[in-house]
C-alpha cells in the first residue's frame, strides 16, 4: 500500500511542478487558452476526419443513392457523407456480352467543382437543385468503357416542385439554340450563353464534350451532353436520352419556319458522322449547323 502511495506521489509531482511554473508566469502564459488550443490542433490533426479542401467548412454533396438510367443503361451513383463514392453502369439487354464499369473514390473540391483525379482518369462532379452532372474523361482502363456522363438524381427524392424552378430559372436564349434555333456559333452566340451558365471558360466548352446543363431539353427528350465544334466552319452535336422515333419527332417539333440552321439525325461511327471518342458506336446525335456552313462545305 505505501510502495503504491509513493508511485502516485511521484506521478502527481511532475504535473504540480509543470503547473507550479505557468502559475509562476501567470502574466506571460494563459494555460486555459492554450490547453483549448491544443485539444483544437489534435482534432483537425485526427487523419479519420475528413480532409478540409474547400475552406474551413467541407460542405459534401447530399449524401444517398441516385441513378441516371436511360434506355440503353442503368445508371448508379453513391455519395458518402465523408464525399466517398461509388459509380456503376450496366448496359440494358438479353444476357450476353454485355458492357459494365464501375469506379470508387474520395471527392477532391477544386476550381470550383468536385473532382476525383487518378492517373488519366478524372471526374468532374457538378450540384444542382434537382440532381448531380457527372462527367468522366479517360477512365476506360480504370472504370470500363462504358457511358458513365449524365444527370443523376437522388432515388425517391420529390423533384416536382425543383423542376418547375429549374425551368422558370433556364436561360430562354440557351434553351432556343439547344433546340438549333437561330443557332449562333459565333460572337455573344450559343458559347458565350454556355459559358454563363456553366461557369466555364471558352476553352473548356469548344471542340470536346461537355455534360448539358441542367433542366435543357431538345423538345421534350432530356439533353445529356452535347459538343461544340469548330470544324468545318462549326456545328452543335446534341447527345439525347431518346430513340430514332422520337428523336425525328422532336426535330419536327422545334423547327423554325424560315430558320436557316439545318438539324439532322446521325450515328456515331457511321460515315457522315464526326469522332466522339466517349460515344460508342452507333449512338445517336442530333447535329445542328447553318444552311451557309454547308453551302460552304459543299
Amino acid at each position: 500500500m505505501k510502495i503504491q502511495t509513493i508511485k502516485n506521489i511521484f506521478k502527481v509531482l511532475p504535473l504540480t511542478l509543470v503547473f507550479s511554473s505557468f502559475a509562476t508566469h501567470a502574466e506571460t502564459f494563459n494555460l486555459g487558452l492554450m490547453l483549448k488550443e491544443s485539444v483544437k490542433k489534435a482534432l483537425l490533426s485526427n487523419s479519420d476526419s475528413p480532409k478540409n479542401v474547400a475552406g474551413s467548412n467541407v460542405t459534401y454533396p447530399t449524401s444517398g443513392s441516385y441513378d441516371a438510367n436511360d434506355q440503353n443503361f442503368e445508371r448508379s451513383l453513391t455519395i458518402h457523407p465523408d464525399g466517398r463514392f461509388e459509380l456503376e453502369v450496366i448496359e440494358k439487354g438479353q444476357s450476353g456480352n454485355l458492357r459494365s464499369g464501375s469506379g470508387s473514390g474520395q471527392l477532391v473540391f477544386k476550381d470550383g467543382q468536385w473532382q476525383y483525379t487518378e492517373g488519366v482518369c478524372s471526374m468532374t462532379l457538378a450540384a444542382t437543385p434537382a440532381a448531380l452532372q457527372v462527367h468522366v474523361k479517360s477512365c476506360a482502363g480504370a472504370f470500363g468503357d462504358v457511358p458513365f456522363d449524365g444527370r443523376y438524381q437522388l432515388k425517391d427524392q420529390k423533384i416536382s416542385s425543383q423542376k418547375m424552378t429549374i425551368t422558370a430559372n433556364k436561360n430562354k436564349q440557351l434553351a432556343a439554340q439547344l433546340n438549333c434555333q437561330n443557332l449562333n456559333l459565333g460572337d455573344n452566340g450559343i458559347g458565350d450563353l454556355l459559358g454563363k451558365v456553366t461557369q466555364l471558360p471558352q476553352n473548356a466548352i469548344w471542340n470536346q464534350e461537355i455534360v448539358a446543363p441542367s433542366g435543357y431539353t431538345f423538345g421534350d427528350i432530356p439533353i445529356q451532353s452535347l459538343s461544340l465544334s469548330e470544324a468545318d466552319g462549326g456545328f452543335l452535336a446534341l447527345f439525347v436520352d431518346g430513340n430514332a422515333i422520337a428523336i425525328k419527332s422532336a426535330i419536327k417539333k422545334v423547327r423554325l419556319k424560315g430558320d436557316t440552321t439545318i438539324m439532322t439525325l446521325h450515328k456515331v461511327g457511321d460515315a457522315n458522322s464526326y469522332p466522339f471518342p466517349s460515344k460508342r458506336a452507333g449512338q445517336l446525335y442530333v447535329q445542328c449547323q447553318s444552311k451557309t456552313t454547308q453551302y460552304w462545305m459543299y
